[in-house]
């Protein structure tokens, strides 16, 4: 028996009487001086095969009927005759889709809160300017304003953040996660959305990530967006001449000063050696072309984030080389904005246009990939993409802009972002294509373990026995929240509107009534950068409701309601 196959039938349990025999004395006393050792290798995941699936590799190939074989947290085999050894777990996925797993390409997906770094604050900007104003003052570029390049996100991981299984169940097995205070924010990582802190790292460091957030405002260095751009420019020569100095006194160090050490160059140096993508901040047009003129003039390898007005520079884009984060988070109109006031041409044509970046960018050969942004949950980035796919992108390179682009731009394409023997057996199993509405998640495997997710309850069939039509005044909490939701109801009982608190205009996104009882789904904004679903729960008597609002699966409020003006159907 060779060395895999045991493998395999340890992990599967499986061991014959011989062979466990020969195995039991692993299982005496050891010696007084014999001592256990943790760098010994765990006990590799489960052995499955996946049988009787379609099969999408995202390679362009797609397998009808076929076999993945996992073994060891690898893809093992896959294919339409694929042989299944006896002692595999079966499981016949008939009727399922399995597809590479998804990747964001820039998120804090599992990340543990930053303190302490300049440029903090927790997004209040109040909190925000008096952190700055506490900050050292900085006069020039010696002083490394804003500067966390050393900084490594496998040091901040939370495997026990809620987030990740939230991400997981919607199929994200992997993600690009990123320190994000200060200029240089510091190094990202690829992780797994499984796992402790050291299982979830794939790649470290795999990028480096740069803003164009000032340091202290208009009281230190650098005050200004030029300020801050020329601060970058140069902490790049710095850090070329600091290594020149220093191959220079490593060769000849007799009568020279000693190079200073400066923690901040390392990493810049690093980077520009091994190719590493530099992440910078490039949504507009001039961001855009800011970040190429930067890369090209440090040495830098930009990749551009955000890309909502890279619509109209897709050629540009391409005969530069570079590569994208496209944010799947479409310019919306600002909910909180007078009604009465006019958008800017700019902002119209934004929100318009900015949609259709994927396409172009796929029609002009730019490598590319989606990010989530403020998309606060796995469905709504979804639905993102699927906005980017009715504006004109293929299906095909929407998968590829979640599964191995994002692989590719980061260097793990070898072992990540597709459907191949001898790749980590991170899978999504669906009971449909993977963009239409009503798909759901049925597994997920990351490195080789199974998560199972159950089948959401079929929606009631019963027709409505109370109307829900009209203006609703709920009440939060104990009445420290309110808001107004104003309903629409059809005959079948599907829910439509809005729902207007503290947090503003809240879109109903999906919702039913059945008998008394309702459920009315909503994405709405808890923060800078964090959006959540809220589903809110409960039954119906007369122009009364009351139940349980859930807010991402994180808090919990009850409610209730009443209708002043009673039902209008």
């Amino acid at each position: 028996m060779n060395r895999t196959a045991l493998a395999r039938r340890l992990a599967g349990g499986v061991v014959p009487g011989l062979l466990l025999a020969s195995l039991s004395g692993l299982a005496a006393p050891a010696p007084a001086d014999a001592q256990y050792m943790p760098s010994q290798a765990p006990v590799p995941p489960p052995f499955f095969a996946l049988q009787n699936a379609r099969i999408v590799t995202g390679t362009g190939a797609v397998i009808e009927n076929g076999t993945v074989v996992i073994a060891n947290g690898l893809i093992e085999a896959v294919g339409a005759d694929v042989e299944v050894p006896g002692d595999a777990w079966l499981i016949d996925v008939s009727g399922l889709t399995v597809y590479p797993g998804l990747f964001d390409g820039l998120s804090r997906i599992g990340m543990a809160s930053q303190v302490g770094n300049p440029g903090g604050g927790g997004g209040n900007p109040f909190a925000a300017f008096v952190e700055q104003a506490n900050q050292p003052r900085t006069v020039g570029p010696e002083d490394r304003p804003a500067t966390n390049s050393w900084v490594n996100a496998a040091d901040m991981l939370d495997p026990d953040s809620d987030e990740i299984e939230t991400w997981r169940s919607g199929g994200f097995t992997n993600a690009l996660v990123a320190p994000d205070d200060g200029i240089v924010t510091g190094q990202a990582v690829v992780v797994n959305l499984a796992g402790d802190e050291q299982e979830m790292v794939v790649k470290a460091p795999a990028a480096l990530r740069v803003t164009m957030s000032g340091a202290g405002g208009f009281r230190s260095f650098p005050g200004s967006l030029m300020g801050v751009i020329a601060y970058i420019r140069q902490l790049y020569l710095d850090a070329d001449h600091s290594q020149q100095y220093e191959a220079r006194y490593t060769a000849n160090p007799s009568g020279q000063p000693r190079p200073t050490y400066d923690r901040a160059l390392g990493p810049i140096q690093d980077a520009i050696a091994g190719g590493w993508p530099t992440v910078m901040p490039a949504n507009e047009v001039r961001q855009i072309r800011r970040a190429i003129k930067l890369g090209r003039d440090t040495g830098a390898r930009p990749v551009l984030q955000g890309a909502h007005e890279a619509y109209g520079l897709a050629d540009e884009i391409a005969s530069a080389g570079v590569q994208v984060l496209v944010n799947a988070d479409w310019p919306e109109r600002n909910r909180d904005a007078d009604p009465e006031a006019e958008e800017s041409l700019s902002s119209l044509k934004r929100r318009a246009y900015a949609p259709t970046t994927p396409a172009r960018l796929e029609e002009a050969g730019v490598e590319w990939a989606f990010y989530s942004g403020s998309a606060g949950s796995p469905r709504a980035m979804m639905e993102k993409v699927r906005t980017a796919i009715e504006n004109g992108l293929s299906e095909e390179a929407a998968l590829e802009a979640l599964t191995v682009a994002p692989a590719r731009i980061y260097g793990v394409d070898a072992m990540l972002g597709s459907v191949e023997a001898g790749k980590i057996a991170n899978l999504v199993v669906t009971d449909g294509p993977l963009f239409d509405e009503g798909t759901d998640i049925r597994m997920v495997f990351v490195d080789g373990h199974r998560f199972e997710e159950e089948a959401p309850e079929p929606r009631p069939t019963e027709p409505p026995a109370v109307d829900m039509n009209g203006t609703w005044l709920l009440s939060l909490n104990n009445d420290s929240q309110e808001a107004t939701a104003e309903l629409e109801v059809s005959e079948d009982g599907t829910i439509s509107g809005v729902i207007q608190g503290e947090r503003g205009e809240q879109q109903i996104t999906d919702g039913w009534v059945s008998g008394n009882e309702f459920s009315i789904t909503v994405s709405a904004t808890m923060g800078p950068g964090m959006d959540v679903e809220i589903v809110y729960t409960g039954t119906v008597e007369g122009d009364s409701i009351e139940g349980n609002a859930s807010f991402g699966g994180m808090r919990n409020m009850d409610f209730t309601g009443t209708r002043p003006g009673g039902g209008v159907r």
